[in-house]
């Protein structure tokens, strides 16, 4: 950031094939690379990169064998980290779409699908997520029937319960392929595609979702 410039570090190793429609997200000094597309093959694999080891010369992909089956390959899904653990939700193998929800350990290096409660979200890919504190907010993506989705649905980890919201104001249009992140109790969607009417915000707009708003129990 401070040269505003773009740089390929030398790096060894790498994720035994190209991917598209992964996710990532970060733990510690750790970035986690799961799933994702390679031509027709989903993949259900998970990668880390240790982004401190770029500065010691040695930088290098790390692929981890689980202790047990990971979820189904997939691209399109979601994921966030809270205390030292991945959370994954959605995608799609192409033919499925998911809606389940997993939990992976980086202590016991074990995956484990959660049983959750209350408004479970329909199956979907293509949609955004973003933490605050242990609540991931979910925001749109692309149904199975093909239409995308305008729904703002979140998970309190700490109890494993799906919410769904209601009177929410002046919402953003249903839409796939959004970005979302937080600042500080604030979430906020950035672009995204839908094929129905009406289209996604005119360009530049940002819509803020202001989390202090809502209790959950």
């Amino acid at each position: 950031l401070d040269t505003k410039q773009w740089y390929k570090p030398p790096i060894q190793g790498n994720p035994n094939v190209g991917r598209f429609a992964h996710s990532a997200t970060v733990i510690g000094s750790k970035m986690y690379i799961f799933g994702g597309q390679s031509d027709r093959y989903f993949l259900n694999d998970l990668f880390a990169f240790d982004l401190q080891s770029l500065n010691y010369g040695v930088a290098q992909w790390e692929f981890i064998t689980p202790l047990n089956d990971p979820p189904a390959g997939r691209s399109g899904q979601t994921i966030c980290a809270y205390n030292d653990k991945i959370y994954i939700f959605g995608g799609t193998d192409g033919d499925k779409y998911y809606n389940d929800t997993w939990q992976y350990d980086i202590q016991t290096n074990a995956w484990s699908e959660l049983s959750c409660i209350g408004y479970i979200p329909a199956p979907r890919k293509n949609h955004g997520a973003a933490i605050i504190d242990d609540i991931i907010y979910i925001f749109g993506g692309k149904g199975q029937d093909g239409l995308e989705i305008g729904d703002l649905v979140a998970f309190k980890i700490s109890n494993k319960r799906w919410y769904m919201f209601s009177e929410m104001g002046i919402a953003p249009c249903p839409r796939q392929g959004l970005v979302m992140t937080t600042s500080r109790d604030k979430a906020l969607i950035f672009g995204g595609d839908c094929l129905q009417s009406p289209k996604p915000d005119e360009d530049g707009i940002i819509n803020i979702l202001d989390t202090c708003m809502y209790l959950f129990y």
